[in-house]
Parts: C-alpha cells; sequence; structure tokens
C-alpha cells in the first residue's frame, strides 16, 4: 500500500479509559507559558513538582488533616497504592500519551538512570470527575472506580513476568497523584506498523496471534479478563515481539464467572458484549480474531457505528469473510474466533495450536522467542521507513479503501463513561 503519507489519516481505536485521543490531566494543562503548556515547566524535573504544584491549601484544612491519622485520600487507595517518600523520585523527560485521568510520561530514575514509562493518575479526577458522576449511589461508584485502578496496577504488577507483557516494576500514591512505572518500550506500537503498511505478511500475522493467544491464556489461567485487546495496547520489543501494555479494563475474573459492564472498543467487542449479556474470557477471543482479521486483510471487518445497538446488528449480519489472497487456513482461524455464539468459539490455546495454520510453529520456540517476528519479513519491514514491504494484496487496497473509516467508542444510550462492575 505504500506508506501512510499517501492514505488518509485513520482515527486510532478509542477506549474508555483511553491512552491515545482524550484531554491532558489539569495539572499539565493548567495554563499557557511563554515556552508552551503547564506540563512542560516539569520537562526535566523531578515528579515531586507535580504534587507541588497543588498542594498550596487553606491553613485550617491542612490543620484538619494533619489530625488525622491517614487522610482519606489516601486511605482509599490503601493498602495497594503505598504512601511513597520521596527518597527516590523520576525525571520527567517528555510526554507519551494522554489518557482519561492522566497521562503517561517519559521518565529517568535518578538512581539508575535507566528510562522507565510512568503513568501518572490524579486522584482528584479519578474520585470526582470519573467516579461520583456514574451512578446516583455515589459512594459505591467511588470504590469501583478506585477498585479498578487498584486492580490495574496489581494486575501488571503481578502478571507482568510473561515474556509479551510489559512489565510493571512499581506503583505508590502521593497526596495528590498514584504513580505506576512500566518498563519503557521505545520500538512503536502496531497501531502505527499497521497504518503503515497497509496489512502485514500472513506468516507474521500467524507468529502474533500465537503470541497474543499465549498471552491470553497466561491471563484467563490467572483469572483476568483483558477487556481491551487492539493494537493501540500492542508495543513491539527490540526483536518485533508483542508487548502487551494498558491494562485499565482488566479485572479479576474466575474462570467460568461472568461480568456485565460494557467497556472496550466498539469494533473488537464480542456480540455478547454489544448486546448487554452477561460475558466471560470468550470475549478476549473474539477480539483476537477481529485483531487477526484487520493484520490480514488491512482494515477492520466493520466500520464504527453510532452506538452498540447498531454495532450489534451489523456484527450478525457480516459473515467475516477475507479476501481469497488469505489462505484457507488462516480464514480457518478467523472463522473459529469470530463464531458469533460464544459457546462454539475458539477460546482456547491448546485448540488454537492444533490447527493447521500453525502446524510449521513450535510454541515452545514462540514462548522463548526463539522464532523473530523480524526473521520473517524483509530488513526494511521494521522500521517504518521507506516504502512499506508489506506482502499482502496490495492492489485492492487503495487510500479510497479508508475513506469513511472510523473507530470510535460509543457506550449505551445514557451512558458517556465506564461504570467497573
Amino acid at each position: 500500500m505504500g506508506n501512510n503519507q499517501q492514505k488518509a489519516p485513520l482515527r486510532k481505536a478509542q477506549s474508555v479509559p483511553d491512552t491515545q485521543a482524550l484531554d491532558v490531566n489539569t495539572n499539565f494543562n493548567k495554563a499557557n507559558t511563554k515556552s508552551g503548556t503547564a506540563w512542560r515547566m516539569f520537562k526535566g524535573k523531578s515528579t515531586n513538582a507535580l504534587d507541588s504544584m497543588d498542594s498550596a491549601e487553606p491553613v485550617d484544612k491542612q490543620k484538619t488533616q494533619s489530625q488525622l491519622a491517614v487522610p482519606l485520600v489516601e486511605a482509599l487507595f490503601l493498602p495497594d497504592f503505598i504512601v511513597k517518600s520521596k527518597d527516590t523520585d523520576y525525571d520527567i523527560i517528555d510526554i507519551i500519551a494522554k489518557g482519561a485521568y492522566g497521562n503517561v510520561v517519559k521518565v529517568r530514575k535518578e538512581d539508575d538512570k535507566q528510562y522507565y514509562a510512568m503513568k501518572v493518575l490524579e486522584k482528584k479526577q479519578i474520585i470526582v470527575e470519573s467516579a461520583i458522576q456514574q451512578c446516583k449511589d455515589e459512594a459505591a461508584i467511588q470504590v469501583s472506580a478506585i477498585q479498578q485502578c487498584k486492580d490495574e496496577a496489581a494486575i501488571q504488577s503481578i502478571l507482568g513476568d510473561h515474556p509479551f507483557i510489559v512489565k510493571c516494576h512499581e506503583y505508590w500514591q502521593s497526596r495528590n497523584h498514584l504513580y505506576i512505572v512500566l518498563e519503557y518500550i521505545p520500538y512503536g506500537d502496531m497501531f502505527t506498523l499497521w497504518t503503515f503498511h497497509g496489512f502485514f505478511p500472513e506468516r507474521l500475522v500467524t507468529i502474533y496471534v500465537a503470541e497474543l493467544a499465549m498471552v491470553l491464556d497466561y491471563l484467563h489461567k490467572s483469572g483476568v479478563i483483558y477487556r481491551d485487546m487492539k493494537m493501540e495496547n500492542l508495543l513491539f520489543d527490540a526483536e518485533g515481539h508483542i508487548q502487551l501494555t494498558d491494562f485499565g479494563l482488566a479485572k479479576w475474573l474466575a474462570r467460568g464467572e461472568k461480568t456485565r459492564t460494557v467497556c472496550g472498543t466498539l469494533q473488537y467487542m464480542a456480540p455478547e458484549v454489544l448486546a448487554v449479556y452477561p460475558y466471560g474470557h470468550t470475549a478476549d477471543w473474539w477480539s483476537l480474531g477481529i485483531l487477526m482479521y484487520a493484520m490480514l486483510v488491512g482494515k477492520y471487518p466493520l466500520d464504527g457505528a453510532k452506538d452498540h445497538i447498531e454495532m450489534a446488528q451489523r456484527v450478525i449480519d457480516c459473515d467475516y469473510l477475507c479476501p481469497d489472497i488469505v489462505s484457507d487456513d488462516a480464514q480457518d482461524v478467523v472463522n473459529k474466533l469470530l463464531m458469533k455464539s460464544p459457546q462454539k468459539r475458539l477460546v482456547d490455546l491448546f485448540s488454537l495450536q492444533n490447527m493447521p495454520l500453525f502446524s510449521r510453529f513450535s510454541f515452545t520456540h514462540i514462548i522463548e522467542k526463539r522464532i523473530s517476528p523480524r526473521q520473517v519479513v524483509r530488513p526494511e519491514f521494521f522500521p517504518m521507513t521507506g516504502t512499506s514491504y508489506s506482502f499482502a494484496p496490495g492492489s485492492s487496497h487503495s487510500s479510497d479503501s479508508f475513506q469513511d473509516f472510523d473507530c470510535v467508542w460509543n457506550l449505551p444510550n445514557g451512558t458517556d463513561k465506564p461504570v467497573y462492575v
């Protein structure tokens, strides 16, 4: 297809909370200065500046809080987010992404001089703006939103040792913010690579589906549902292997249990989620099927709809057939992942690895990273420079294919933010 300079720009698929297209939090965006927006004032400075920025309070309020053993704004996030002293700190280098409750910034730790990605979440925004407005029962929603933040940090910290998951090194709270320190992955993301090349060669797709299937198998057996499988959340390491990040919608869910939360990204959501039925881990496998289709074909099987009701009808009417250039073995995997009935869907690693498409691959070699994605594409495929070397059917995908392309997230009518249950 050539590079993305020859195509109409795509809009990134948005989930809620999203780290791609929402407003910068207020601490980074309070005022303009001669050198730019307020967050630039902290570039090269320590993270302590974030809390000192809005620490000024009336003397009477400070005195009242000092009489409490543990301030409520800290107690709400304990014991998961410890209150950390300022002995160890990080220097802010740059902003990486913008999120619903804060930002992801590139930082350097003062003692080891290593770079990390730090997610900075504003407590006030979590408790007030994103929690209280959700439901008439304000107290219950406060607990739910706060628990979701706790789950995000705990899940990625506990399960981050998997070779295809971004590692969480530590997390803590200060007076005004939550901090989650992640491994810094500077090698790009799948959405950018996909929009540049248009679609991926089938052998590369096979490796990525195998890697992600092993991640889902690991998460589900550990009692976690991910709920936000999409290209924007897939980073690459130096060899092009998947690094799954952003556990903002992940939830502890034992195998066999169900949840009802309508969350995720509209075009990746399973039929049972769109229909607001109770769903389980099977919904993640549907999202993997959508991702596989998009990687093979170069576009999503369905355009975005105005709401979940319309999207559900589109899913019912879609047959998810790939172009003829896609092999029968690959189409067979897509068909089984995109079974509209969760009971008939391919939802386990054992079934997937025994399908003909994966017969030439050793899953042991894949988990040990002995099969490098760079080995199955030309050297020019990574990084995304120069001419596109995609091996997929480029002649049928001109820039016109992406007109009216949209990935906008929509919640059910009357709901403009996620409700965690």
